[in-house]
């Protein structure tokens, strides 16, 4: 186990997250921010009449690709900005990473920029807002970019995009639907435990994930049966910002490398994608984090491991699609899943090493 844990992101709980921009602008000297987002959030928080229009980029997608990409970068390049403000789900963010990493080198292909390993010209400013309770993008300083003619999913990392501060505002959230807000946390869920079983682990990244893990299970529940509750959202994100924190430091493990065929070839929603194996690699890997699970059992008062599966396993409920075979993956692609799934850097993290009939078995019981 690794015993050092770093994150330079500064954290601010708001209540009002407009009057926290202005603040943290006026603290960096800001003035000529780029705002990206979402059309949807442009236009629920009527955007254009907090910022200059003219410094909005909304055209983002689900999954940031390529060509969504270049065209954020595009648009930045067009303008003299100072800072990037990011205010969305973890695509936006990841699209922001993107922008800010052509700011700060100046190059404006993204595939230069995929490659680009040498420091930054200069750090870009950048506040991010997580409208969701489960990227964590806001805390990390590495994004997701998906090529759809190669059927590829690219990442993004360098330490200069760290944002410096992420403003977490639960007011953000409550226009979430109750599939996109399950679909979030039990993507925090799965980095929490991505950061756990994973061979990068610190004691630091380990307690946040805990944490994270408790906070998570303990109020899922009352977010189901009252979406509206401000107090509930605000302790989700909160929980996905610290399994964030946990996750900054070790990088995630062999659910979010099994999901990425998963969200290239059959569009199943990340959340749901990088959390479906949470089970079954327990069952793989609760030998080597006994003391872990344990403790996570004491904190939430289950009497034993099979309670914790099932207190997991509730979470979809009828809400939302979780088996493959609702996806309509067929049985005879499975082979070629589990070759796309080992991943460099996130399979190899897992902290019990995974063979090809292992993801296979994942699979199956994913159905």
């Amino acid at each position: 186990m690794h015993l050092s844990f770093f994150n330079p992101v500064k954290i601010v709980q708001s209540f009002d997250w407009i009057i926290s921009v202005k603040e943290v602008l006026n603290e960096y000297k800001l003035s000529n921010p780029l705002i990206i987002t979402s059309m949807g959030s442009k236009n629920r928080l009527a955007l254009d009449k907090i910022f200059d229009p003219t410094t909005i980029f909304c055209d983002t997608n689900p999954n940031p690709t390529f060509i969504s990409c270049q065209k954020a970068i595009c648009f930045a390049q067009s303008k003299s900005f100072d800072s990037v403000i990011a205010l969305g789900g973890g695509s936006v963010m990841d699209t922001a990473k993107v922008v800010m990493a052509s700011l700060g080198t100046g190059i404006i292909l993204i595939e230069e920029l995929l490659e680009y390993n040498k420091p930054f010209t200069h750090r870009v400013p950048a506040i991010f807002l997580p409208t969701t309770h489960g990227t964590a993008s806001e805390v990390t300083k590495w994004g997701t970019v998906w090529n759809m003619v190669e059927k590829k999913k690219y990442s993004i990392s360098h330490d200069e995009l760290y944002p410096h501060v992420a403003l977490l505002d639960a007011q953000l959230t409550l226009s979430l639907p109750l599939d996109i807000s399950l679909t979030t946390a039990l993507d925090a869920l799965s980095h929490s435990f991505e950061a756990i079983w994973n061979i990068n682990a610190n004691p630091t990244s380990t307690e946040y994930a805990i944490e994270a893990i408790c906070s998570i299970l303990r109020n899922i529940d009352h977010l189901k049966s009252d979406p509206n509750n401000l107090q509930i959202r605000a302790k989700l994100l909160l929980a996905s910002n610290i399994a964030g924190l946990a996750f900054s430091n070790t990088k995630t493990a062999a659910a979010h490398s099994i999901s990425y065929p998963l969200t290239i070839h059959y569009n199943i929603p990340h959340g749901i994608a990088a959390s479906m194996s949470i089970i079954p690699l327990l069952k793989i890997n609760s030998i080597a984090i006994e003391t872990e699970l344990k403790l996570i059992q004491e904190k939430l008062e289950l009497k034993d491991f099979d309670s914790l599966k099932q207190k997991i396993q509730s979470i979809p409920g009828k809400t939302l699609k979780y088996s493959l075979q609702k996806w309509g993956i067929q049985k005879e692609e499975l082979p070629q899943l589990v070759k796309q799934s080992f991943t460099k850097g996130r399979i190899d993290n897992n902290i019990v090493p995974l063979s090809e009939n292992q993801v296979h078995s994942i699979f199956i019981s994913m159905f």
